[in-house]
């Protein structure tokens, strides 16, 4: 008998709708806006196993631009703290890790202030009905 067929939800698309009521009006979404504000945040899943027939244990890039050093570091901060409280109000969501915590690494063409962080969102997929 073959395995069942698993609806995996886009975990990227998760994480960008529970940021944005959480970041203070930053923008976030899952490319670089054009034209680019001067704050905004980008998440990507770049990767990640499934662990088991109904977890994903999806693997996601947090970016964030800001005009300082300082003010990139602080809504990396925050987008750390709010991804880690996501398995407390995400159904899908069911644990929350860390791959590499945020890194100032200047955005090298325009030399505007960027943190990285990866996270990793385990998430439970479900068996169509």
């Amino acid at each position: 008998m073959a395995a069942p067929v698993v609806a995996w939800p886009d975990v990227t698309l998760l994480a960008t709708q529970y940021l944005r009521d959480r970041l203070g009006g930053v923008q976030v979404g899952s490319r670089i806006p054009r034209p680019r504000p001067p704050e905004f945040v980008v998440l990507r899943r770049v990767g990640g196993p499934r662990r088991n027939p109904l977890v994903d244990d999806a693997r996601l890039d947090v970016q964030v631009w800001a005009e300082t050093d300082e003010r990139a570091m602080e809504i990396a901060s925050l987008a750390r703290y709010q991804l880690g409280l996501m398995p407390q109000h995400v159904p899908a969501v069911r644990q929350f890790g860390e791959d590499a915590g945020p890194n100032l690494i200047p955005d090298a063409p325009s030399d505007v202030p960027r943190v990285l962080l990866t996270v990793v969102l385990s998430v439970r997929g479900a068996v169509p009905t």
